[in-house]
């Protein structure tokens, strides 16, 4: 592959990654798909050698920044939605008193499940 074809494929990662980050920052699902299909396609045919590389590692360092850069988004964003849905699956119960005097704390389904949201 020659390395005009490198750099320009490379170019276009740069911009698919670009689009990608503002994607996922809109919520646009639809088009984060075609965005993500339209760099694994790009990604299949994107085989370099290290030879053909040469020259191109500043190209190289900001597709490596932008791709990290995506990664802690989503990265955070699922964690995010893990943390919102431990707080709906907690109990929206009180804590009461059982049998033994000791306090507890009612167990009937998270908040989504009891419609306590």
């Amino acid at each position: 592959m020659a390395a005009a074809q490198i750099k320009l494929k490379l170019e276009t990662l740069l911009d698919l990654l670009q689009q990608e980050r503002e994607m996922a920052k809109a919520l646009d699902m639809s088009g984060l798909r075609e965005v993500v299909a339209a760099k694994e396609e790009l990604l299949a045919g994107l085989q370099p050698q290290p030879e053909d590389v040469v020259g191109l590692e500043d190209l190289l360092k900001q597709v490596d920044q932008e791709n990290r850069r995506n990664a802690f988004l989503l990265w955070t964003g699922l964690n995010w939605v893990r943390d919102l849905m431990g707080f709906f699956g907690k109990a929206a119960m009180p804590q009461v008193y059982g049998d033994t005097g000791q306090s507890r704390t009612l167990s009937q389904g998270g908040r989504l499940l009891s419609g306590k949201v």
